[in-house]
């Protein structure tokens, strides 16, 4: 399964993962400001969503009241360990590399950068072994 989600389909998870629930109308009326989305599109949006796993109902009288099945942390989680294994090759240290090799950085992004790798813990060369059992460096 297809984890990426397109602009409108992000929109109303950010809006469910925000709230921890709602129905077609009340995330229609919240977008409403930002786009102009047809209660139609918001509605095939969020049972697309329900499809794909990423999404859950519950009968209230009349609605439906959707909830996430997962957090944005574990749904960001997956996504970018997917995204590290189909374009870095399982490689987290080239998605960084590739980030900070094409960002803009300013003093301050680079020194939470380091600082976030200080405190990063590193785990045992046996636990640190790639999936071809060679020790990463």
């Amino acid at each position: 399964m297809s984890r990426d989600l397109g602009e409108p389909q992000l929109a109303v998870m950010e809006i469910v993962w925000e709230r921890g629930s709602g129905t077609v109308a009340e995330i229609h009326e919240q977008l409403a400001p930002e786009r102009s989305l047809a209660y139609t599109t918001v509605l095939s949006t969020m049972r697309g969503l329900e499809k794909r796993g990423l999404l859950l109902h519950r009968a209230e009288g009349k609605a439906h009241r959707f909830f996430p099945t997962q957090s944005r942390t574990e749904y960001t989680r997956t996504s970018v360990s997917d995204l590290v294994d189909r374009l870095f090759a399982g490689r987290p240290e080239r998605l960084l590399t590739h980030l900070l090799g094409e960002g803009e950085w300013s003093p301050g992004d680079v020194e939470a950068i380091r600082r976030r790798i200080d405190e990063t813990e590193i785990p045992d060369e046996e636990d640190a072994r790639d999936r071809d059992g060679e020790a990463r460096r």
